[in-house]
């Protein structure tokens, strides 16, 4: 990640959508946890355990969190037929992630001035 507060972002988008898809367990809607391991897996292959450049590591880290906030964004739209509050809490959120994994892809050429 090219800032410290992006990969603050990131962890907290990773995190909330950990808690989304554990709701949906405990429901008994497995399939989003597998689907979150297998992402999961995949993005610290690639970011931390994969001798990798540091100009890949500022490709790979808001393209997740871009995928991230796909998913809290989802999670968001389902909710609409629940509670309007909490849909709406998530769509934003995830719009945040978004908007500012953006704004990371487009500032990643200055990455060596941080």
């Amino acid at each position: 990640m090219n800032s410290l507060s992006h990969g603050f972002l990131f962890l907290c988008g990773l995190s909330w959508l950990l808690c989304e898809v554990c709701v949906s367990a405990s429901a008994g809607f497995w399939t989003p946890v597998w689907l979150y391991l297998a992402g999961f897996t995949v993005m610290f292959t690639i970011m931390g355990c994969l001798p990798v450049s540091e100009k890949t590591i500022n490709l790979a880290g808001p393209i997740f969190t871009i995928l991230i906030g796909v998913g809290i964004g989802i999670y968001g739209i389902e909710a609409f037929g629940g509670s309007l509050l909490g849909a709406l809490l998530r769509v934003i959120g995830a719009g945040v992630l978004i908007f500012l994994a953006l704004i990371s892809l487009s500032t990643r050429d200055k990455a060596s001035a941080h």
